[in-house]
């Protein structure tokens, strides 16, 4: 009997380490199959993310840029930016919004350079302006901002900045006051309410992903469409125009890895508890049907900035220089006009 106990165990372990050896082998073909898998779909990806060209051409574009006649570039803290210029007298800076560029100022621009020095700048990693590595914060942006007021010789100038750009202005006259005259907020950042939303989906925010996942969702225009649509109130306005003016950098890597990277540093130096230092005249205006930024972001700012005015737009959204920019121009023309009358 024991005999025959040992002969089958011995079958059974012989049986047993056949098994082993086959679920071995199975694992080790399929882990072969799965890294052959990865990289061959590395290789797809990579092929994918470099099939699209590094930054738009300025050059190849131009007959087609708003205002183009009055474009420059120059190198400001080793990125090459992209400005627009024209007019005399006092000097205007227009600074764009998150994914914007000087398009956003394209029915405003020459209007307001019958009255002002008006320089309209693509922020870095914007528009047609440098998209190297590094700084996106708005605290960068405006220590940009300040250094090309110094390249041009502006002393000091206006600030008019819409949603992101709002709160670079605010940036650039917390850290530099000097150079700042007075400020126009348009639909800004820079204050926390209840209801504000976002152009740029959470899931592109996934650490290490994040890149390819912008990338896949950026094979087409509906995301900037999608964003367009939630940034105007009467959505005539989103036309196929504007929808392809906003994408064409967003069809570029920099252009992608620029976004990317000042969405996810959107957070940092928050300037809410510092708005009480600033002591320029203000003008902030406001769609009051935006559904990115509240208006109660408005009334906010307005409680925290000194010197400041409030003027709400009805039937408008997010984006009232494009949406309205008759009114702008008046309302802008006119504040500081009065501004500069009151100093004389």
């Amino acid at each position: 009997m024991c005999g025959q106990h040992s002969a089958a165990r011995f079958r059974f372990e012989v049986g047993r380490t056949e098994v082993e050896r086959t679920l071995i082998t199975m694992m080790k073909r399929f882990l072969k199959f799965l890294v052959a898998l990865i990289v061959i779909a590395a290789v797809a990806l990579t092929a994918f993310w470099f099939s699209r060209p590094a930054d738009v051409s300025f050059d190849e574009v131009r007959a087609g840029v708003p205002n183009s006649n009055y474009s420059h570039f120059t190198d400001i803290d080793g990125v090459r930016i992209h400005y627009q210029e024209k007019g005399t007298g006092t000097p205007l800076v227009l600074l764009h919004g998150y994914t914007s560029s000087t398009y956003t100022w394209k029915e405003v621009f020459e209007p307001l350079a019958k009255s002002f020095h008006v320089i309209a700048i693509d922020l870095k990693g914007f528009g047609f302006s440098g998209k190297p590595d590094g700084d996106y914060t708005r605290r960068a942006q405006a220590a940009l901002v300040a250094h090309l007021l110094e390249h041009l010789n502006i002393d000091k100038a206006w600030l008019c900045g819409s949603s992101m750009g709002g709160e670079v202005a605010l940036n650039v006259a917390l850290d530099n006051p000097q150079r700042v005259a007075g400020l126009i907020l348009i639909d800004s950042l820079g204050v926390q309410v209840p209801g504000s939303g976002s152009l740029t989906p959470n899931y592109l925010l996934i650490p290490i992903i994040g890149r390819l996942l912008t990338a896949l969702a950026l094979r087409s225009d509906k995301l900037v469409r999608e964003g367009l649509e939630k940034s105007f109130y009467d959505r005539n306005k989103v036309t196929n125009e504007r929808v392809a003016a906003y994408y064409l950098p967003l069809q570029t890597r920099g252009g992608q890895l620029a976004a990317l990277r000042a969405r996810l540093q959107f957070g940092q130096f928050p300037v809410e508890a510092e708005l009480g230092r600033i002591n320029v005249d203000t003008l902030i205006l406001w769609g009051a049907q935006d559904a990115l930024i509240p208006v109660a972001a408005g009334h906010k700012l307005n409680a925290l900035i000194k010197r400041s005015k409030l003027v709400t737009f009805d039937n408008c959204g997010h984006l009232p220089q494009e949406e309205m920019p008759a009114r702008v121009v008046d309302e802008v023309t006119r504040f500081i006009a009065g501004q500069n009358q009151g100093e004389k």
